[in-house]
């Protein structure tokens, strides 16, 4: 995906953010969406590709097991204050 594309994508989800508007994010959404809050992202070495993993409520530590198929993810050490982790990935802790 462009850069540019990327930018403009990450602007349209700030003015929704700032009207309130409810939204959820799969995967690039999740991304995105962290990032328009001001989170970073990082490139996984191998990615979460074509297969199933164990994803774990960080609330209820109920593990459900879910498609996976990203390559990057949100930076946990640099979240911006009042943002939370819900899930993250049994292998590897990283956010979900």
């Amino acid at each position: 995906m462009k850069e540019k594309t990327v930018r403009a994508a990450i602007a349209e989800i700030k003015k929704l953010f700032d009207k309130k508007i409810p939204m959820f994010g799969i995967g690039l959404g999740h991304e995105l969406m962290a990032l328009a809050n001001g989170a970073d992202t990082f490139k996984l070495p191998y990615g979460h590709r074509g297969a199933s993993g164990p994803c774990k409520n960080l609330e209820t530590g109920v593990l459900s097991i879910i498609t996976q198929n990203h390559g990057y993810c949100v930076v946990r050490e640099n979240l911006p204050a009042g943002m939370e982790v819900s899930y993250e990935n049994a292998n590897d802790k990283t956010i979900e």
